[in-house]
């Protein structure tokens, strides 16, 4: 189904996007130097993917094309994630530190959701209004934010 272009920069996720971009950018500059082709590369450009897929996407004129850029987003996501724990482990970040972007991005990440379950929605339930590439995914992504949603519960 087609829609207009949604203007990004009023969605909360592109925001919630930038901010967390920009507190990743500031605890890279504490990285070792040596780990600069390498580990703060691969987060800075992991992280950075997450508004950068929001904007794009928004600009589709479709919502089936948008969602699938909403999990390429979520996908970017999952490494972030992956190379936040590195850091930790490597001594790069304090846990401190790891538990404050860790929740910031699970928050991120538990908003993408509502609003993919939104555009979704609004394309309609008939299957050629949403595509395949997000059908596929829809189940891992769910379950994945069910399972953040009950450790956000416990603690």
């Amino acid at each position: 189904m087609l829609c207009g272009k949604i203007n990004y920069k009023s969605l909360e996720i592109y925001t919630l996007a930038h901010e967390f971009v920009l507190h990743v950018y500031k605890i890279c500059s504490s990285f070792p130097a040596d780990e600069s082709n390498n580990l703060t590369s691969q987060l800075r450009r992991a992280a950075t993917c997450l508004p950068l897929n929001i904007a794009e996407g928004s600009g589709a004129g479709s919502f089936r094309i948008f969602l699938n850029y909403l999990i390429f987003c979520y996908r970017s996501c999952l490494e972030t994630e992956a190379a936040l724990k590195l850091c930790r482990d490597l001594g790069y970040i304090t846990e401190v530190q790891h538990k404050d972007i860790f929740e910031k991005l699970d928050m991120f990440i538990r908003k993408l959701y509502k609003y993919m379950q939104y555009l979704e929605e609004k394309a309609g339930n008939r299957k050629w209004d949403r595509s395949a590439y997000y059908r596929q995914q829809r189940e891992e992504v769910a379950a994945n934010v069910k399972q953040r949603e009950q450790m956000s519960s416990l603690s």
